[in-house]
């Protein structure tokens, strides 16, 4: 007697429980498509003005479009927090008090689906950000050739204002800087152009888009390695009922493939980040070799950083 209604108990208490599960993936899904259209919407009223006032401010390095870019991204970042706190309390957080087969094999089911659903607003958050990063990019390589042009002019142009012997500029400065003459040693002062004074602030953002296909290359691991799991786990679910041996062992086999993949990925990401950040600071150290010492101080914190972030 007491074996039937522990049974028929969990029986009830599964249905309830499944219930529940099913409730929460609606509402869940619901709450996701909200936030959807609230990207899509947020984006799109956000480029047309961005873009107008990237080709219309004047402020200094484009402070204001800045501004608001920044601002633009920062609403977009916590419409994506908003999803993934609830993800993580209401699917991640779900507790399960039954334990037997049928429910759990729902449960994981319940899961995978949410956790899909959070990852089309995911993929819809990077392409926002990726919209509202492209509305206006300044073309530092024209800068940056335009500085060298103008020395490549003057190089030759400047003399001693004590003795009028020619002075080679031997390189593209930025600041105020003496110059000694070779004949009679006067100390000569030299005062770069506006246009190469940038040239200590457009650096920086130039090695940036030189290697930004690497950054990419970087920040794509952790989509593809949670798409290798999403996989795996799939096949994890489709073994619990699973009883054709043959099947059983080529999905084994398959899932060892598929996580064996995803570890190789999650451990390749340091090192495709310190071989974007090597690469970055190899093109900046090119286009303003003077500073090179200052670079690398700064290359090694950020690499330390990342490391403790691990």
């Amino acid at each position: 007697m007491f074996g039937f209604f522990k049974g028929d108990t969990n029986k009830t208490d599964g249905i309830v429980v499944n219930k529940e599960m099913q409730e929460t993936k609606e509402r869940f899904f619901v709450f996701i498509g909200k936030l959807e259209d609230k990207l899509r919407e947020f984006t799109a009223s956000a480029i047309p003005e961005l873009m107008e006032l990237g080709k219309t401010d004047e402020s200094e390095f484009k402070g204001s479009y800045l501004r608001m870019k920044a601002a633009v991204l920062g609403q977009l970042e916590s419409i994506q927090k908003k999803a993934t706190e609830v993800k993580e309390e209401k699917i991640t957080g779900f507790y399960l008090q039954e334990d037997n087969h049928e429910t759990t094999k729902a449960y994981y089911a319940f899961r995978n689906d949410c956790y899909e659903r959070y990852l089309q607003l995911d993929e819809l958050y990077s392409n926002c950000r990726k919209q509202v990063e492209s509305t206006y990019s300044e073309n530092y390589e024209e800068k940056y050739q335009k500085i060298l042009e103008e020395h490549e002019a003057i190089k030759d142009k400047f003399s001693c204002v004590q003795c009028g012997s020619a002075i080679t500029i031997d390189k593209i400065y930025f600041t105020t800087t003496y110059l000694a003459c070779p004949s009679c040693q006067t100390q000569n002062t030299f005062e770069p152009s506006s246009q190469a004074k940038m040239l200590e602030h457009i650096g920086r953002s130039l090695a940036e888009q030189r290697t930004a296909h690497l950054l990419e290359a970087y920040d794509e691991i952790p989509a593809k390695t949670q798409a290798l799991y999403l996989q795996k786990h799939d096949l994890e679910i489709s073994l619990i009922r699973e009883s054709d041996k043959k099947i059983i062992e080529k999905k084994t086999v398959t899932i060892k493939e598929l996580e064996q993949q995803r570890e190789a990925l999650e451990s390749s990401r340091p090192v495709l980040y310190q071989r974007y950040l090597r690469a970055m600071f190899d093109e900046w150290n090119k286009i303003n070799p003077a500073l090179i010492h200052e670079h690398e101080k700064f290359y090694t914190r950020l690499l330390n950083e990342n490391k403790q972030q691990q």
